[in-house]
């Protein structure tokens, strides 16, 4: 979906490489750990104030990132809008809207939000 945004906003594809790069949840080696997996890198893009502490603290330059209606455009906010059935799309990139549409993202989503009810009631009969 990044790939697809960043081309749709006319982004050549040469221009940046998209790596995923799993938590560890160890704040201590996060640096290094995701020096061992990208590029070398001069310059970390973050407004998460934990990352930019670390990163900052290992002698790397950091800067912020503009938001851009964060409001409205956060991943929390578009979760939401596909769970409750609200209009969701134009808080996309159109490339990002067929491709969630495709693979059947919103019917992903809510399968997903689903909760267990025999279990939810277990646990609750149980706690009384």
């Amino acid at each position: 979906m990044i790939r697809l945004a960043l081309t749709e906003a006319g982004i050549s594809p040469d221009k940046y490489y998209v790596v995923p790069v799993p938590d560890l949840e160890i704040h201590g080696i996060w640096v290094s750990h995701v020096c061992s997996l990208v590029p070398k890198f001069d310059i970390v893009y973050s407004n998460e104030p934990l990352t930019r502490r670390l990163f900052i603290e290992a002698g790397f330059t950091v800067k912020s990132i503009p938001f851009y209606k964060r409001a409205h455009c956060s991943a929390a906010e578009i979760r939401d809008r596909m769970l409750k059935g609200i209009s969701w799309e134009s808080l996309l990139p159109k490339s990002v809207v067929e491709y969630i549409k495709e693979i059947k993202g919103v019917e992903r989503l809510r399968d997903l939000a689903k909760t267990d009810e025999v279990r939810d009631a277990y646990m609750s009969s149980r706690d009384q």
